[in-house]
């Protein structure tokens, strides 16, 4: 009966587990969104002359009317409340080698949480059969 009660904790032990990585899984997934959808929107910036207008997200999703002044550089954050002035090819390149590596995470994370749904089920199996005994 000990037995059954330890193999029942570990059950939802591993239920939380997985629970939680895959609501990380979920945030990695929109970051790499995020950043896809930046690198984009960076491109897109050798389009667009001086002095044209855009919105720029000042958070929450809410905007503020702004005018180009150099498309040439973006500022990004590093850090904190630190920021860094970078050419265009150089924030494209920062965000896909972040993006990369979100990838890599998510794929590791996918990875154990595969390990855990197996061993969630062998525990499962274990349990059944320990009440039918």
């Amino acid at each position: 009966m000990e037995e059954q009660q330890e193999m029942i904790q570990q059950y939802q032990q591993i239920q939380q587990q997985m629970e939680e990585i895959q609501e990380y899984i979920e945030e990695v997934e929109t970051e790499i969104q995020e950043m896809g959808e930046a690198v984009d929107a960076v491109e897109d910036l050798e389009d667009v002359e001086e002095g044209s207008e855009i919105l720029a997200q000042i958070g929450s999703n809410t905007y503020v009317r702004a005018e180009i002044k150099d498309s040439s550089e973006v500022v990004t954050a590093i850090g904190g409340e630190t920021y860094q002035t970078k050419s265009r090819s150089e924030a494209v390149e920062s965000l896909v080698e972040e993006k990369e590596e979100a990838q890599e995470t998510k794929e590791e994370l996918e990875s154990t949480l595969q390990d855990l749904q197996q061993e969630f089920q062998q525990l499962q199996m274990q349990i059944q059969q320990a009440q039918q005994e």
